[in-house]
Parts: structure tokens; sequence; C-alpha cells
């Protein structure tokens, strides 16, 4: 049973308060088929809306089965529309964006329905209003009729035990008029049917009861068939949520039912997420471009990385092929510690008996760090790049000319007699080289390798020197040196420097030997160490002991070029650290630089930066949104009256933006897939390079936060006025 007791309905509007209705008292059960009549503005629909609950009174009780309604929270009277009233709305309140069929069958789908029998539920039902050749056109194309039946097709699917209808057959002609309300008869058998009509002469072959209105009171409760009143059926809370597959199909369907709304709502999320995907770039940028490049490495330009393996073991083929074709990297060099032996070398270019050009500390590297169109090259050539101080005094063409050294590599560089295969200056090879105060020669792979294993242990060595017999150290020092062949010198014997030492005075003993050099350790027991003077630091070794420090198959450390710093940065961030150990020189310079108290000012700064630019970004979004939110709050409202709870509408608000947002985010991770091939250094878009995973993970998480913030602020606006109050401010 429904019963009204003293209820009482205020507006108020302009600071004025006027009546809606006074002192009501009645009573509805099943098997009723009321009309409610009265002439226009006597409260007829108010008297309607209190009843279906979608809007409040101020005085009196209200019973629903005999429980009090005056507690009700705003989910309890979304939990009762959702379980006993079907509407049929004079002004139709149907979605104006959905088709007839998706009108009818949103209500199926927010009773829960069963999914395999809801759409042909839904077309038996618009057969039955005479609307199935219309059923996908949009509710705005039709006629007043078409949409009154519709509105009827949407209250018979829900299948409530009350109905309530305000005018139901004020657009339609007689005859419409006539079915439908014989419809209505036929479909409230055992429900209630509460019918406000300015002409009560269409309904009185129907209406078992008579109400009249004026000016807010009830004037006339009349009796016209007498009705055995049953109570309402106690029913369970529809706690029938939408699934998330349910969820999505029906926000991409509103939003692909409002295209020019939506379209507007991702031109703002393109906006924003370019403009946030900038700022965090150029964020990103500001970092970096406080590198400074290490002093630690002989070459050391931005895009080095140096690797190894965490195990210690060598790389395996498969290991450097997959490392050479990483997107980010350019250059795989082998034997990379020939790339920091410059100091103390001297050469000259040109023939003995002729002027020839002179140059120091120059940085050898492999043909391949040059460029594919050196693979052809000589094995006895090689491609020159002179430092800048010497092009500015000498133009001379040198191709063909000998290279010769005239200290330190002599040995090594003139058994090879390379001659100038390609000429360069620095101004033409920018691209490929760093350090213009430099001279360049890139050599073949094979004089590269040979220089690797004569001549490339130059390194940090550690010296454990103790008597054999008393283990009593004799020297633990650790010296720059390099590990020479001796082929005269047998397997058990090794020379060093007798006065580095202290053994000036021995000719020869017997010692326990420890060398580390480079990426190898060799513990020799026992070895006949030959105190013979050496003017240099160097140890010779005989041949089994070189082969066992030099192995041309085991490689264990290389370094990578990157396309650039970015790249670099890059691959640092996303190497698995599990399996390789890495170390980029230029981060290394800018973390130790850039430490303490400076670097965290410099992110305060850019923090507080970005916090006003988000914040002015995210009220200009949030006024255009409001104006598109709220042009939807019709919508929302007339999918509360059919079924939706709060939960459901939040749901469908934040889903639409979260999901045109993730739009914009996927539009610009393809523009920036697209430019990073044609972004050049220095250029506008270059801060995008530094987009890796991680980053483009971020912004989205961002983006998704960022949606989800501007929604927040519309919920609460929804569930601000009662469904009557919102769907009245829309007639206005």
């Amino acid at each position: 049973m429904i019963k009204l007791k003293n209820i009482s309905k205020y507006y108020s509007k302009n600071q004025t308060v006027s009546l809606g209705l006074r002192k009501i008292n009645l009573e509805f059960g099943l098997n009723e088929f009321v009309a409610i009549v009265g002439e226009s503005g006597s409260g007829k629909t108010t008297l309607l809306n209190v009843i279906s609950g979608i809007d409040s009174y101020e005085e009196g009780e209200m019973f629903i089965n005999n429980d009090e309604t005056s507690y009700y929270s705003k989910n309890d009277w979304e939990n009762y529309r959702k379980k006993y009233i079907a509407f049929i709305f004079q002004n139709y309140n149907l979605i104006e964006s959905y088709t007839v069929l998706q009108n009818v069958e949103a209500a199926l789908i927010l009773s829960g329905y069963p999914k395999d029998e809801l759409r042909q539920r839904a077309l038996g039902i618009i057969e039955r209003v005479g609307l199935l050749d219309h059923i996908k056109h949009k509710a705005t194309k039709l006629s007043g009729g078409q949409k009154q039946r519709v509105v009827i097709a949407r209250a018979i699917a829900k299948d409530a035990p009350i109905i309530v209808a305000d005018e139901p057959t004020g657009n339609l002609d007689s005859e419409s008029a006539k079915n439908i309300i014989n419809l209505l008869a036929e479909i409230a058998k055992e429900k209630l049917v509460i019918v406000v009509t300015h002409d009560f002469s269409q309904v009185e072959d129907q209406a078992t009861r008579r109400i009249r209105i004026f000016d807010g009171e009830v004037v006339e409760d009349k009796t016209i068939e007498e009705v055995q009143q049953k109570p309402l059926p106690t029913l369970e809370d529809k706690d029938y949520q939408m699934n998330a597959w349910e969820t999505t199909k029906m926000v991409f369907r509103n939003l692909l039912a409002t295209p020019k709304k939506s379209i507007l709502l991702f031109i703002i999320f393109i906006f924003a997420t370019f403009f946030f995907a900038f700022i965090y770039a150029g964020y990103l940028f500001a970092q970096s471009n406080q590198i400074s490049f290490s002093n630690d490495l002989g070459y050391a330009p931005e895009n080095r990385i140096l690797v190894n393996k965490a195990d210690g073991k060598p790389f395996s083929d498969n290991e450097m092929a997959s490392l050479r074709n990483n997107s980010r990297i350019k250059q795989l060099v082998t034997f990379d510690f020939l790339l920091d032996q410059y100091r103390s070398i001297q050469g000259e270019i040109g023939p003995s008996d002729k002027p020839t050009i002179e140059f120091y500390d120059p940085l050898f590297m492999p043909v391949s760090m040059f460029g594919d169109q050196y693979e052809s090259m000589p094995e006895d050539g090689a491609v020159v790049v002179l430092s800048e101080y010497i092009f500015k005094d000498d133009d001379r063409d040198l191709t063909g000319e000998p290279i010769r050294m005239t200290s330190y590599l002599s040995d090594l560089i003139d058994d090879y007699e390379l001659a100038v295969h390609d000429q360069y200056h620095h101004e033409d090879v920018g691209d490929v080289i760093d350090g213009k105060q430099r001279t360049f020669i890139f050599v073949h792979d094979l004089v590269w390798h040979q220089l690797a294993k004569d001549f490339g242990y130059m390194n940090e060595v550690t010296y454990l020197i103790q008597d054999a017999s008393t283990g009593v150290r004799l020297n633990e020092e650790v010296r720059q040196a390099q590990i020479k062949l001796n082929t005269n010198l047998d397997a058990d014997e090794i020379n060093v420097s007798a006065e580095k030492f202290g053994l000036v005075n021995s000719s020869s003993r017997q010692v326990d030997v420890l060398v580390n050099a480079l990426y190898k350790e060799a513990d020799y027991d026992s070895i006949t160490m030959n105190g013979v003077a050496m003017d240099t630091g160097n140890i010779e070794v005989g041949q089994e002991m070189y082969d066992q420090f030099f192995n041309p198959d085991e490689i264990y450390q290389i370094s990578l070029f990157a396309n650039d710093g970015i790249d670099a940065i890059n691959f640092v961030d996303e190497v698995d650290n599990n399996i390789y150990q890495i170390f980029h020189p230029a981060s290394a310079g800018a973390s130790e630089q850039f430490e303490g108290l400076i670097f965290m000012i410099m992110n305060f700064g850019m923090l507080i930066l970005f916090g006003v630019l988000f914040t002015g970004v995210f009220f200009v979004s949030y006024l255009i949104i409001k104006n598109i939110i709220n042009s939807k709050l019709n919508d929302y409202a007339i999918f509360r009256t059919i079924g939706a709870n709060k939960s459901t509408i939040r749901n469908f608000i934040y889903l639409e933006t979260l999901f045109v947002a993730a739009f914009a985010f996927f539009i610009f991770t393809l523009f920036v897939a697209i430019a990073i091939p044609f972004i050049k250094e220095n250029g506008m878009l270059y801060v995008l390079k530094f987009y890796n995973f991680k980053n483009f993970v971020y912004l989205f998480i961002f983006m998704a936060v960022y949606s989800l913030l501007l929604s927040r602020r519309y919920v609460s606006r929804v569930y601000h006025d009662t469904v009557a109050e919102t769907l009245r401010r829309e007639m206005e």
C-alpha cells in the first residue's frame, strides 16, 4: 500500500514560496486504475511526482507498505523507483540521442533483464505500441505521438508494480489515445496505475477511481468501480549492478549517440594531453640538459653507454645482436677500452720527405662508427677526421697519404702502413663524432681487433706479489700498465719492472702473483718473476699466459652508442639490471654535479611551475566541460527514472571522460611514433624523444587522474537536485 498522511509540498523560487500540495491524505493499492484530474497548475503532476519519488515533500508522511519514507536518503528513493515505479511522462523524457530500440533496451538493461532475452522482449513491446518500423529512428526524429508510444513501451518494459502516467494521451489522436489507454488497462492487471489527465472521458471506461485536485488539495476522491486493494509486493532490493562490459557498451553508446559533444570533449582532452605531455617532456629535457661529460673516460659523449654482464660472463652473439638491434641504439663497439687510449699519442700524416700534418692525442675508432658505406674499405685504409685547429691551418687533400705514429703506437700502427682512405673535417661530420679539438682515425675492423690484442690491456692493474716460500707480501700497488707478449718467456715466467717492486737487487725469485687486468683476473702460483730493469711499468708474459688474458672470442664489455643523449637515458631506464650492468658517463656526471640542495631547488621550482600551469588548464577545461556535462543532466535524470542509481550514473560520467582521455592519449602516442623518425635535434619537437614506455605510462596515469578529477565535480552536481527539479529546469 502507498499511504499519504497530511502531505504538503512547497516550492521556493526567487525568494518566493508557493504551495504545491496541502494536507493530502490518500491511499493506493494494487488492482487500481486511478485517474487524477484537475485544472492546469492544480497540483496533479506534483502529487504524481511525490508518489513516484522523483520529488520530495516537506510536511506529513508517506508510507510504503507501512514503512515511513520521511527518513529516506537519495539512495533509498533511487532504490524505491528502481523496484516499484515505471514512468510515462507528458513531456516524454526520452534519451533524445537514442533510437527507439535503445530507449526501450535501456530500461531492460538497467533492470538486469537476461541478456539473451533482452532484444527479443524489447522488439515485442515496440511492436505492441506500433513502432516496429521505427526502431532505428532517433527520438529527435519522431512525432509527438510516436514519442509518447516509445515512453509507454519503455514503461511496459520495466515491468514495475506501479505505473505512473502524466497525460499519456496528450499528444495522441483519439483513436491512438483509446488504444494506449486500453493497453495500460491490460498491463495494469494486478498493478497500480495512476494516470494524470485533463480529459477524464478518455479513461472513464477503464478507471476504477477518480481523484480531483484543486489548488493543491484533494476536493474529490470517488470510487467508480469497487476493487480489492492489495498491498504492494515486498520486493527485494534490486542490487543489480551493470558489469564492466555492459557499462562500457552503454558508455560508448552514449558517446556515439552525441557525436558533436563527444568531439568537443575529445578536442579539449587532445589539447590537455599535448599540453601536459610537452610540459612533462620539457621537465625531462631540463634535467637531462644538465649533463656534463665525464672525465673518467677518454671519450664520453652523451650517447655512449658502457655495458657488461651482471653475472660477470662474456656476451653471447645473440645478446650482442639483441642490443645492437634495439631501436635506440645505432652502434655497438667491442674492445671499447681502445676508445679511451688516446693519451700521449702523437703522429703525422703525409710522406716523410715532405711537410706533414701533425696530430696529438688522436682517437682511434672502428670504421663501423662512421658509416655503413665503408664496409668495403681496404684493410690498410683509414678515415681521418681532422680536428678543428688543424683544419684552420691546413686544408690539404690527404687522400692516399700514409699515417705514421711518432710515439707510443709506432710499433703497432706502422706495421699496418695505414693510409688515408677518406678525409673529412668536423663541420662535415658533426653528427658522427664529438669533440672538435680532436683528430679521429676510423680504422678497418681487422686493424681494430689487432690493436685490441696488441695494445688493449692498458688499464688500472692491481699487482699482489709475495714470497712463494714464506707468504710474506712484497708489494701491492695499483699501476697503469700494459700486458705485453714476450714470446721468449716460458709459460711460468713473467717480467715486471724490478724497480717498481723494490726488486732491483734480485735477478729472479719465485713469487705468487695476482694480476687484475681489465675484466679478467689471473692467479699464478710460483711463477718465476724476472726482476729485470725495465723503463716502463709494463708486464711481460709468455704466450700461454697472454692467451689466458686475451681471448678474442670472449667480450666482457661493450660500448653502445645511442641515437642521441635522450635515447641513451631512455635505454638506461629500460634495460634489465638483473642481466646487464650499465654505466652512462654523461648521466653519472650530471648526478654528481646537480645532487643536493641545488638539484632539489630546481625540481621544486619546476613543480611549482607545473602546478600553476595545471591549475590554469584544469579550470579552463572545467568551464568548457561543465557546459557539456550540464547538457547531459536531463539524460542522467531520465536514467534515474528508469532504474539507474548513483553508482551507475557515476560510472557513466567517469568512464565517458576517461575513454575520451584515453583516446586523446592514443592519438598523442600515435603522433609521437610517427614523428620520432623525423625529429631533428634542437627542433621544437625534440623533447618528445624523452618518451619511453615508462614515461608514456606516467602520462597516461596523469591524464586518467585528470579526467577523473574533472568528472568528480559533476557527479555531485547530478544529484544536487531531485529528478523532478532537474526535469522542470530543462523545460523552462
